[in-house]
Protein backbone atom coordinates (compact mmCIF):
# COMPACT_ATOMS: atom_id res chain seq x y z
CA UNK A 1 0.00 0.00 0.00
CA UNK A 2 1.40 3.38 -1.04
CA UNK A 3 -0.02 5.19 1.98
CA UNK A 4 2.22 3.20 4.32
CA UNK A 5 5.27 4.22 2.28
CA UNK A 6 4.30 7.89 2.03
CA UNK A 7 5.41 11.03 3.85
CA UNK A 8 3.12 14.03 3.34
CA UNK A 9 4.66 17.49 3.87
CA UNK A 10 2.39 20.45 4.60
CA UNK A 11 4.15 23.85 4.70
CA UNK A 12 1.98 26.53 6.30
CA UNK A 13 1.82 30.14 7.38
CA UNK A 14 -1.41 31.45 8.93
CA UNK A 15 -3.77 29.48 6.67
CA UNK A 16 -7.53 30.03 7.12
CA UNK A 17 -8.42 27.99 10.20
CA UNK A 18 -11.41 26.16 8.75
CA UNK A 19 -9.57 25.22 5.52
CA UNK A 20 -6.53 24.04 7.51
CA UNK A 21 -8.75 21.91 9.77
CA UNK A 22 -10.42 20.32 6.74
CA UNK A 23 -6.99 19.67 5.18
CA UNK A 24 -5.74 17.88 8.31
CA UNK A 25 -8.93 15.85 8.69
CA UNK A 26 -8.54 14.67 5.11
CA UNK A 27 -4.94 13.60 5.71
CA UNK A 28 -5.99 11.59 8.78
CA UNK A 29 -8.43 9.66 6.58
CA UNK A 30 -5.65 8.79 4.12
CA UNK A 31 -3.58 7.28 6.95
CA UNK A 32 -0.09 7.80 5.44
CA UNK A 33 3.15 6.70 7.08
CA UNK A 34 3.56 10.24 8.41
CA UNK A 35 2.40 13.81 7.95
CA UNK A 36 4.94 16.56 8.58
CA UNK A 37 3.54 20.01 9.30
CA UNK A 38 6.15 22.74 8.83
CA UNK A 39 5.25 26.12 10.29
CA UNK A 40 6.86 29.15 8.61
CA UNK A 41 6.60 31.09 11.92
CA UNK A 42 2.84 31.61 11.92
CA UNK A 43 1.38 34.28 14.21
CA UNK A 44 -2.15 32.82 14.45
CA UNK A 45 -2.22 31.00 17.79
CA UNK A 46 -5.36 29.06 16.86
CA UNK A 47 -3.69 27.70 13.73
CA UNK A 48 -0.53 26.82 15.66
CA UNK A 49 -2.54 25.02 18.33
CA UNK A 50 -4.45 23.10 15.67
CA UNK A 51 -1.18 21.92 14.10
CA UNK A 52 0.37 20.91 17.42
CA UNK A 53 -2.73 19.02 18.53
CA UNK A 54 -3.23 17.25 15.20
CA UNK A 55 -1.20 14.18 16.11
CA UNK A 56 1.15 14.87 13.21
CA UNK A 57 4.83 15.86 13.37
CA UNK A 58 5.21 19.60 13.93
CA UNK A 59 8.31 21.50 12.79
CA UNK A 60 9.01 25.22 12.71
CA UNK A 61 11.35 27.16 10.46
CA UNK A 62 14.10 29.19 12.21
CA UNK A 63 12.69 32.39 10.68
CA UNK A 64 9.74 33.44 8.56
CA UNK A 65 10.82 32.86 4.97
CA UNK A 66 7.65 34.14 3.31
CA UNK A 67 7.30 31.24 0.87
CA UNK A 68 7.04 27.45 0.85
CA UNK A 69 10.63 26.67 -0.20
CA UNK A 70 12.29 26.54 3.22
CA UNK A 71 9.45 24.76 5.06
CA UNK A 72 8.99 22.19 2.31
CA UNK A 73 12.71 21.40 2.20
CA UNK A 74 12.75 20.99 5.99
CA UNK A 75 9.90 18.51 5.78
CA UNK A 76 11.54 16.73 2.86
CA UNK A 77 14.75 16.21 4.83
CA UNK A 78 12.81 14.72 7.76
CA UNK A 79 10.70 12.43 5.56
CA UNK A 80 11.06 8.72 6.29
CA UNK A 81 8.80 7.45 3.50
CA UNK A 82 9.90 5.97 0.19
CA UNK A 83 7.63 8.56 -1.44
CA UNK A 84 6.80 12.15 -0.56
CA UNK A 85 3.80 14.35 -1.34
CA UNK A 86 3.38 18.12 -0.84
CA UNK A 87 -0.05 19.41 0.15
CA UNK A 88 -0.92 23.07 0.65
CA UNK A 89 -2.42 23.85 4.06
CA UNK A 90 -5.65 25.26 2.60
CA UNK A 91 -6.24 22.47 0.07
CA UNK A 92 -7.66 18.96 0.35
CA UNK A 93 -6.09 15.69 -0.82
CA UNK A 94 -8.85 13.15 -1.35
CA UNK A 95 -7.12 10.01 -2.54
CA UNK A 96 -3.72 8.41 -3.09
CA UNK A 97 -2.59 6.13 -5.92
CA UNK A 98 -3.09 2.41 -5.34
CA UNK A 99 0.37 1.70 -6.76
CA UNK A 100 3.30 3.49 -8.40
CA UNK A 101 4.11 2.60 -12.00
CA UNK A 102 6.76 5.33 -12.18
CA UNK A 103 8.71 7.56 -9.80
CA UNK A 104 6.04 10.27 -10.17
CA UNK A 105 2.26 10.18 -9.89
CA UNK A 106 0.53 13.50 -10.57
CA UNK A 107 -2.71 14.47 -8.88
CA UNK A 108 -5.75 15.46 -10.91
CA UNK A 109 -6.93 18.85 -9.63
CA UNK A 110 -10.39 20.34 -9.65
CA UNK A 111 -9.20 23.66 -11.12
CA UNK A 112 -6.40 22.76 -13.49
CA UNK A 113 -6.00 21.36 -16.99
CA UNK A 114 -5.62 17.58 -17.11
CA UNK A 115 -1.83 16.99 -16.79
CA UNK A 116 -1.84 13.63 -18.62
CA UNK A 117 -0.21 14.98 -21.77
CA UNK A 118 1.76 17.86 -20.27
CA UNK A 119 5.06 18.60 -22.01
CA UNK A 120 8.01 20.78 -21.10
CA UNK A 121 7.10 23.39 -23.72
CA UNK A 122 3.42 23.42 -22.78
CA UNK A 123 4.21 23.94 -19.08
CA UNK A 124 6.40 26.94 -19.93
CA UNK A 125 3.67 28.41 -22.14
CA UNK A 126 0.94 27.81 -19.54
CA UNK A 127 2.55 27.39 -16.09
CA UNK A 128 0.30 25.89 -13.43
CA UNK A 129 0.56 24.24 -10.07
CA UNK A 130 0.63 20.51 -10.74
CA UNK A 131 3.27 19.67 -8.13
CA UNK A 132 0.79 19.82 -5.25
CA UNK A 133 -0.62 16.38 -4.51
CA UNK A 134 2.03 14.72 -6.67
CA UNK A 135 3.55 11.58 -5.17
CA UNK A 136 7.28 11.52 -5.94
CA UNK A 137 10.06 9.12 -5.02
CA UNK A 138 11.73 10.76 -2.02
CA UNK A 139 15.28 10.27 -3.30
CA UNK A 140 14.31 11.96 -6.56
CA UNK A 141 12.58 14.85 -4.77
CA UNK A 142 15.70 15.47 -2.69
CA UNK A 143 17.72 15.94 -5.87
CA UNK A 144 15.45 18.89 -6.74
CA UNK A 145 14.93 20.92 -3.54
CA UNK A 146 12.81 24.05 -3.63
CA UNK A 147 14.54 27.44 -3.90
CA UNK A 148 14.64 29.56 -0.76
CA UNK A 149 13.11 32.63 -2.36
CA UNK A 150 9.82 33.78 -3.80
CA UNK A 151 11.09 35.01 -7.16
CA UNK A 152 10.19 31.80 -8.98
CA UNK A 153 7.43 29.19 -9.10
CA UNK A 154 9.01 26.37 -7.08
CA UNK A 155 6.35 23.84 -8.04
CA UNK A 156 6.66 24.65 -11.75
CA UNK A 157 10.45 24.54 -11.82
CA UNK A 158 10.46 21.10 -10.18
CA UNK A 159 8.17 19.72 -12.88
CA UNK A 160 10.18 21.43 -15.63
CA UNK A 161 13.34 19.76 -14.36
CA UNK A 162 11.65 16.36 -14.13
CA UNK A 163 10.24 16.66 -17.65
CA UNK A 164 13.61 17.81 -19.01
CA UNK A 165 15.19 14.72 -17.46
CA UNK A 166 12.64 12.56 -19.30
CA UNK A 167 11.08 11.24 -16.09
CA UNK A 168 7.89 9.30 -16.81
CA UNK A 169 4.78 9.86 -14.74
CA UNK A 170 1.27 8.58 -14.21
CA UNK A 171 -1.82 10.69 -13.49
CA UNK A 172 -4.64 9.98 -11.06
CA UNK A 173 -7.73 8.71 -12.90
CA UNK A 174 -10.18 10.97 -11.05
CA UNK A 175 -10.05 14.36 -9.31
CA UNK A 176 -8.22 13.75 -6.05
CA UNK A 177 -6.91 17.20 -5.13
CA UNK A 178 -9.16 20.13 -4.28
CA UNK A 179 -7.42 23.46 -4.82
CA UNK A 180 -9.09 26.27 -2.88
CA UNK A 181 -9.06 29.84 -4.17
CA UNK A 182 -8.17 31.85 -1.07
CA UNK A 183 -8.86 35.63 -1.14
CA UNK A 184 -5.81 37.91 -0.80
CA UNK A 185 -3.33 35.14 -1.58
CA UNK A 186 -0.27 35.93 -3.70
CA UNK A 187 -1.93 34.16 -6.60
CA UNK A 188 -5.11 36.25 -6.47
CA UNK A 189 -3.80 39.60 -5.20
CA UNK A 190 -0.98 40.22 -7.71
CA UNK A 191 -1.49 41.53 -11.29
CA UNK A 192 -1.09 39.20 -14.24
CA UNK A 193 2.21 40.68 -15.42
CA UNK A 194 3.70 39.91 -11.97
CA UNK A 195 3.03 36.20 -12.42
CA UNK A 196 4.18 36.24 -16.05
CA UNK A 197 7.48 37.87 -15.10
CA UNK A 198 7.85 35.28 -12.37
CA UNK A 199 7.45 32.58 -15.00
CA UNK A 200 10.27 34.12 -17.07
CA UNK A 201 12.48 34.06 -13.96
CA UNK A 202 11.44 30.47 -13.31
CA UNK A 203 12.46 29.37 -16.80
CA UNK A 204 15.77 31.24 -16.55
CA UNK A 205 16.55 29.52 -13.23
CA UNK A 206 15.53 26.15 -14.71
CA UNK A 207 18.01 26.65 -17.56
CA UNK A 208 20.77 27.54 -15.09
CA UNK A 209 20.10 24.60 -12.76
CA UNK A 210 20.01 22.07 -15.58
CA UNK A 211 23.03 23.62 -17.39
CA UNK A 212 21.01 23.87 -20.59
CA UNK A 213 23.05 24.96 -23.66
CA UNK A 214 22.63 28.60 -24.82
CA UNK A 215 20.60 27.89 -27.97
CA UNK A 216 18.14 25.65 -26.14
CA UNK A 217 17.95 28.13 -23.24
CA UNK A 218 17.05 30.86 -25.72
CA UNK A 219 14.31 28.65 -27.13
CA UNK A 220 12.80 28.04 -23.68
CA UNK A 221 13.06 31.71 -22.73
CA UNK A 222 11.35 32.73 -25.97
CA UNK A 223 8.48 30.41 -25.00
CA UNK A 224 8.33 32.12 -21.60
CA UNK A 225 8.12 35.48 -23.37
CA UNK A 226 5.17 34.19 -25.40
CA UNK A 227 3.46 33.50 -22.08
CA UNK A 228 4.39 37.00 -20.89
CA UNK A 229 2.77 38.53 -23.96
CA UNK A 230 -0.24 36.29 -24.43
CA UNK A 231 -0.84 34.42 -21.17
CA UNK A 232 -2.57 31.04 -21.46
CA UNK A 233 -3.33 31.80 -25.13
CA UNK A 234 0.38 31.24 -25.78
CA UNK A 235 -0.34 27.50 -25.90
CA UNK A 236 -2.19 27.98 -29.16
CA UNK A 237 0.90 29.60 -30.68
CA UNK A 238 3.36 26.76 -30.00
CA UNK A 239 3.06 25.05 -33.42
CA UNK A 240 3.29 28.40 -35.20
CA UNK A 241 6.37 29.40 -33.19
CA UNK A 242 8.14 26.07 -33.83
CA UNK A 243 7.39 26.43 -37.55
CA UNK A 244 8.95 29.90 -37.59
CA UNK A 245 12.02 28.64 -35.69
CA UNK A 246 12.56 25.84 -38.21
CA UNK A 247 12.41 28.28 -41.13
CA UNK A 248 14.86 30.70 -39.49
Amino acid sequence: MINQQLSIVVPFYNPPYRAFKTCLEGLHKLDPLEVILVDDCSSDEHVIALAKQSGFMYLKTPFQSGHDGLPFNMGLQHAKGTYVCKVDADDLLLELPSDMSYNIHLARMNRSVDPTNVTLEELILAPRSIHNGAVIKTDLARQLPFAHDGAIFNDVITLLRLLYRKEHFSVHPTINYIYNDIPNSVQTSKPRHYHRLRNVQTVARFCQLENIPPEQSEYFLNLAMLNFRYGANARNMLKKYISIERKA
